[in-house]
């Protein structure tokens, strides 16, 4: 007997995300009480919206599924990480919980969210007062969509290379530019850019960043959106854009944390984005895990079940191992980060484990389903793009292992000193 794509092929819009992999009273005991009952409120909603239709819809039509984010704004479960006078719950592990069911619930969805998370996190924790009056109502409400603005052309990994510039000229400070792979950028209400402002010394002590409005009177700012492009392993609906910064003006009050202080903005704030990103790739291969077990349950070759050949059982055991250990090491993370801890090497390891589990994962259930998982019969085959993608985004995993092994060369160097 064999499962056809009807039975299986809708899996991701199919399936009752409570139901993936549901989670067990021996796992409920990882969280409080009211970190589980927001977990239960979130899946209800998403089940409620049939979040899986939505996200098959996304992928057969290509949109941009904003006001299906605005939704999730609407019924309060944006922004956790707030403090509780924002209207937040002042903890990131809420927000990792948040970003964990996104990815399993709709992925488009989930890509919004990534960026924008980062945007009121950081206002949240380096902006003024006036700047959090401002800004993180409407980016808590899902009314307003953040983007982050660091990466260039000539600056990836190696971020101190950018060579936006940002002159201060009688109380406004004029951006000169262009960022490049920006999620949500040409739909963004809300970019954090990040420039050059003092030129004559080193990076680290003379970048800045800015909170920026594109589309407060787009071609009068010099503001252009060069090119939206696709990506392998890009979900439809989302959007990676190149944007060029031509003598955009910008109010000096829109600095964030002050002049020259960027870096040690950016750097403080990586450890959030890669552990939100993480817990996102964690929710986006739990769907594909369940596909490649139910359909090692239903095919059958050679007078059995696939699930009992031990070539099929061992790598569902192997994914089942790494998914899990990513996603334990995610939220270690996030106590650490709750409780005032560095967590830099910690985040690197959760986004270097998140995205080769999602790997294995993508990668395991394709061999599983064979022939049909090189298809677009089933939603493997694209999976494993998305998985390939995830090596990428927050930090390549070559920088995750440099970050790691920094730090513990740094620990050990440490306790050689006391």
């Amino acid at each position: 007997m064999s499962p056809n794509a009807r039975e299986l092929g809708g899996i991701f819009r199919e399936t009752k995300i409570g139901n993936a992999l549901k989670m067990r009273d021996k796992e409920n005991m990882l969280f409080s009480a009211d970190e589980n009952k927001f977990r239960a409120e979130l899946r209800d909603f998403l089940e409620r919206k049939d979040a899986k239709k939505i996200e098959h819809e996304i992928y057969e039509r290509d949109f941009y599924p904003r006001e299906h984010y605005e939704k999730l704004g609407e019924e309060g479960f944006l922004a956790p990480v707030l403090p509780v006078k924002y209207g937040g719950r002042g903890k990131l592990v809420y927000e990792v919980i948040l970003a964990e069911e996104l990815g399993a619930a709709c992925v488009p969805l989930a890509w919004i969210y990534s960026t924008s998370s980062y945007v009121y996190a950081t206002i949240a924790r380096h902006g003024s007062e006036e700047q959090k009056r401002r800004y993180l109502p409407a980016l808590k409400k899902g009314a307003n969509i953040g983007a982050i603005a660091i990466t260039e052309p000539e600056a990836g990994s190696d971020v101190m290379r950018i060579k936006t510039r940002a002159e201060l000229k009688g109380g406004t400070y004029v951006i000169k530019g262009e960022k490049r792979n920006i999620t949500n950028g040409s739909k963004a209400d809300i970019l954090l850019v990040w420039a050059i402002t003092n030129p004559g010394v080193d990076p680290v002590e003379g970048m800045s960043a800015f909170i920026v409005e594109p589309k407060a009177g787009m071609s009068e700012t010099g503001f252009e959106v060069i090119e939206d492009y696709k990506l392998l392993g890009g979900f439809p609906g989302t959007v990676n854009s190149h944007l060029l910064f031509d003598e955009m003006c910008v109010p000096g009050e829109n600095i964030l944390g002050g002049t020259n202080e960027g870096a040690k903005i950016m750097f403080d704030e990586l450890s959030i984005e890669r552990t939100l990103y993480a817990a996102m790739l964690v929710g986006e291969a739990r769907p594909v895990l369940e596909l490649a077990v139910k359909y090692s349950m239903k095919r059958e070759q050679f007078g059995t079940s696939i699930s009992r050949f031990e070539g099929i059982s061992f790598k569902i055991a192997d994914m089942v191992t790494r998914l899990e250990a990513a996603k334990l090491m995610v939220y270690h993370t996030a106590r650490l980060i709750d409780g005032g801890f560095d967590a830099e090497k910690e985040s690197a390891m959760s986004k270097l484990l998140a995205s080769e589990a999602f790997y294995e994962v993508a990668h395991s259930t394709v061999q599983i389903l064979g022939g049909r998982g090189l298809s677009d019969e089933y939603p493997a085959e694209w999976a494993f793009r998305m998985a390939r993608l995830s090596m990428i985004p927050a930090g390549t995993n070559e920088i995750m292992r440099f970050i790691v092994q920094r730090e513990v060369y740094k620990e050990q160097k440490g306790k050689e000193e006391e």
